[in-house]
């Protein structure tokens, strides 16, 4: 008797010990699945985010330019072509802040905006300066400090637009 229960006892000690570790297998497997879905979502935002940013910083740079062609002697073609250039990376901005959209969070999304509704105001800043005459009286100096403060306001926006996406891609959990 004696001995049929301690044969039992080990029985029941051994399923024990298969049921701890087949359990604890378990959450080793799902930490990791966890982890491995966190990493592939941090390398999804990161690319989302550079495929925003990249776009949106040539445009940053073009009108930037843009302005700068104004300066002395008005050199319109170059500031056709500057401003055809950010088009064309407006263009891709505006497909990838859709992406952004998706991907997230809404505080990178809202960044983005805040990027692109700038760079659209600058842009039309620049077409509205091309349209005046050379010589309208005092009227391009209003451009052109209007310009400078919306380069400025644009590459602020590019700072925050930078800070929420490294944000949230170190806030793996979101």
């Amino acid at each position: 008797m004696a001995a049929l229960l301690g044969a039992t006892v080990g029985v029941a000690g051994t399923v024990l010990a298969s049921a701890i570790t087949g359990w604890s297998s378990r959450q080793q497997v799902q930490a990791q699945a966890r982890a491995e879905h966190a990493h592939w979502r941090r390398q999804v935002r990161r690319d989302a985010y550079g495929a925003f940013l990249a776009p949106a910083t040539e445009a940053q740079h073009a009108l930037k330019m843009a302005g700068r062609a104004f300066v002395g002697e008005r050199d319109t073609e170059e500031v056709d072509r500057r401003i055809g250039h950010a088009q064309r990376q407006l263009v891709l901005a505006q497909a990838a802040w859709a992406n952004l959209a998706v991907e997230g969070p809404a505080t990178v999304e809202q960044a983005a905006r805040s990027v692109y509704t700038a760079l659209k105001s600058t842009q039309n800043t620049l077409l509205a300066f091309r349209d005046t005459p050379p010589n309208a009286p005092d009227g391009n100096v209003l451009f052109v400090e209007r310009h400078a403060v919306e380069v400025a306001r644009l590459s602020e926006r590019v700072g925050e637009f930078t800070a929420a996406a490294r944000s949230a891609l170190d806030d793996v959990g979101d």
